[in-house]
Parts: structure tokens; sequence; C-alpha cells
């Protein structure tokens, strides 16, 4: 009997602590193991159809109050001939996750997998689980389920499944305009999308005032995707919609263009906020139509042109990239942002020059319309303003994310 089975575990020296932890950790995975062994036994000897059970999961469900997934899931273990997974169960060197991640992925070869591939495969897997977490076994699992199923098939069906590439792309729209989706890619799309979305979903680096990336990993791949499609918004080579690119037909009352609130009715989007607007117009030919109480058109306004390829050559020149606190994202990932906005109160609009424009990526663009930021150009460089309730001071910051190795900013 150990330490720490007789002592209280705060009086426990630290040494003795983790040693009572591994040590725990073994004898649960010693103990899952004679549990495989009594299911193991249970199930050949068909004690669950003898007591009135559909089958052993069934027992092991309602006897045990386990959900039928964990019953289910005890029982392929058990019954696996998988000699080397159970050696290392029972001498605690894997746990019960990584058990049933072997197990998933060896039950699935496909009846053209030798015996003896079958083995060298849980050799394998078994040594990995002594040293990775279950996760890393699920995905190796994986690796092999693909050999597993290129390998399954001739030569000919391999070429035809290539030939047409299975991706599929499904979505639709909640009542307030979100896009909800759904879909797969075949492995060589996945694994790009994959490469595309890993550096753009980084947590952000902490803010000058101490404060990590709030944002969850979910967040954090969806402002990725959203600042992939932006990218490719933006490529020369999409088609137009009706001979011009980028188009937006603003309906909007005068008071509410003034005041910078109320509802605004877009072409193809329904209703959206007058800062929604205003955000996506930033990189848009706009045409605001302007009425008045009555509904009548007071101004159909002509189109107001975004920067010109000579002017985003000189932005990247003199901003680098994204201009946002801490943002490293580069020159391809970043539109000019107008400092002085388009549609400020009284239609005295921004131009669209040098010193009224700034780079930033999509999410920091998100951030000067809806986050309380604002965006000023000092002495040839941009400085955001952050907003009050984060520095009562409003102090303005610079990014020094793109300055080159020596710090100085040329």
């Amino acid at each position: 009997m150990g330490v720490d089975e007789v002592m209280p575990v705060w009086q426990l020296s630290d040494g003795e602590l983790t040693a009572g932890l591994l040590a725990v950790e073994r004898d649960l995975c010693r103990v899952y193991a004679r549990m495989l062994d009594l299911v193991g036994d249970i199930d050949r000897r068909g004690l669950s159809v003898e007591k009135g059970f559909r089958d052993t999961a069934t027992m092991l469900a309602l006897s045990l109050r386990v959900s039928k997934r964990e019953a289910s899931a005890r029982v392929a273990q058990a019954t696996a001939v998988l000699p080397l997974m159970r050696k290392a169960l029972e001498s605690g060197e894997i746990n019960r996750e990584h058990a049933h991640e072997i197990e998933h992925v060896l039950s699935q070869a496909p009846d053209s997998v030798s015996a003896e591939e079958v083995a060298a495969h849980e050799a394998t897997l078994v040594e990995l689980s002594q040293q990775a977490i279950p996760t890393t076994v699920r995905k190796v699992g994986r690796r092999v389920l693909g050999y597993w199923d290129v390998l399954d098939k001739k030569p000919e069906d391999r070429e035809r499944d290539l030939s047409r590439p299975n991706r599929e792309f499904r979505y639709s729209f909640t009542r307030d305009g979100r896009m909800k989706y759904s879909g797969e890619f075949d492995p060589e799309a996945g694994h790009f999308a994959e490469n595309m979305l890993i550096p753009l979903a980084k947590p952000d680096p902490v803010d000058a005032f101490g404060n990590r990336d709030p944002r969850t990993a979910a967040q954090r791949h969806g402002d990725a995707l959203a600042a992939i499609f932006d990218l490719a918004g933006r490529s020369p080579d999409l088609p137009v919609k009706a001979g011009e690119r980028a188009v937006v037909t603003v309906t909007i009352g005068l008071e509410e263009l003034e005041r910078r609130a109320g509802i605004v009715m877009l072409d193809d989007y329904g209703a959206l906020s007058v800062s929604q607007v205003r955000r996506m117009c930033c990189d848009a030919k706009a045409v605001p139509a302007v009425l008045n109480g009555a509904s009548e058109v007071l101004d159909l306004g002509r189109a107001v042109r975004t920067a010109t390829p000579a002017q985003r050559r000189a932005l990247i020149i003199r901003d680098r990239g994204c201009t946002g606190p801490g943002c490293s994202r580069g020159p391809k990932w970043a539109t000019p942002h107008h400092i002085v906005h388009w549609s400020n109160p009284g239609g005295v609009g921004g131009p669209t020059d040098i010193v009224n424009l700034g780079l930033a990526c999509e999410r920091h663009h998100h951030l000067l319309h809806h986050g309380g930021w604002d965006m000023r150009l000092r002495n040839g460089i941009i400085e955001w303003i952050p907003p009050a309730w984060l520095d009562p001071e409003r102090r303005p910051i610079r990014n020094t994310a793109h300055d080159p190795p020596t710090g100085k900013h040329s």
C-alpha cells in the first residue's frame, strides 16, 4: 500500500504527490484491463442473452449505468484480438483512451490486409501510445486507414476517384443573415485548406495592455476562413457581376446616413445595420441611394472608386502589411481602409488618397468598424487609437510587427 493511500494528499511532499499520481494512473489502467477481461468472457459465454439482454453492450449499459457508446467501445476492445494492446494496458503503459484508438483503427482493416500487417501496425500504435497522447494516435491511425483505403482499391478505381475528387460545401442562411455551412474535402484539398488556416488562426499576441486573444479556436478558424475569402474576392481573375466587380447599391434614409444608425436595405443581403454597410463598402464600389422620409430618392450618388493599384503599392511600401496593433499579416491579407470614411455625417466623405488610407486585415478592419478603435496617420505612420473602455486615455499604438530586424522604422 503506497504512502498516497494512507496519508491525506495535503500531507504528501511534492515528490510523493507526483509519484502517487503516476501510480494511481497505472492502477486505473490495470483495473480497466481487468474490466475488459470480464467483459470478454461474458460475451464469449453468452451471459447477456441468458440474463435477458439483447447483447453484451446492452447488458453493460443497463447494469453499469454507462452510455451505450461506452458499453459498445468496451465490448469492441474486449473481443478484439490485440494481444500487444492488452499487455500494454495491463502493465499500465497505455490508458483506456489509447486502447480505444488502437482498436478503432485496427478493427477497420480490410480483408486484403494480412494478419501479419495488422500485427505490425498494432505494435507501431502501441509503441506510439506509450509516448503520445490519444489524439496523436488517432491522427496516425487515420493515415493508416487512408493507406489501406488506397491499397484496397484497384489501380483503375484509384485513378477514377482522383479524376472526380469528393468536395462538398453546403450552406444556408439564418434569419439574421448569418451563413451556416458544412461539407468535406478530399485529402489533397483538405491538407491545402489546413495549411492556409493554421497560420491565419494563430492567437493574436498579447496586446499593449497585457490582454490575451479572447477568441476561441473555432472563432479564430472562422476569422481565418473569412480572411481567405476576402483575399480570394480581391483576385482579378474572379468572375464579375453584371459587368462590374464588387458593386454595392445602398438604400438608406438621409437621417440614418448622417447618424450612422438604423437599418439599411442592401442588394442581395436584405436588412443590415449602417455600421455593417460602412465596413463592407470600404473596398467596394458604393452607390448610395439616399431617401427622404417619404421614401423619395434624394440622390443616387456616383460610384466611389476604391484605391488604385498604384495607391495599393504605395501603401504596401509605407505600411508593410496590416497596421493593426501586433498583427503580422502581410500586404496580401490587408485592404485599404479609409481613415475618414466615405459616409461621414453631413455628406462630406473622406477622399481615396494615400493620406486617408491605411492597410488593415479582415479582422482588424472589423475592429475599426465595430470595436471602437480609430485610425490616424501621424508623421507618415499609421497609429491605432484604442477604445476608451480599453484605455481611458486612448493612447495611440503603432504596430511594430513589420519593422525590420534593426527595430527602426524607415
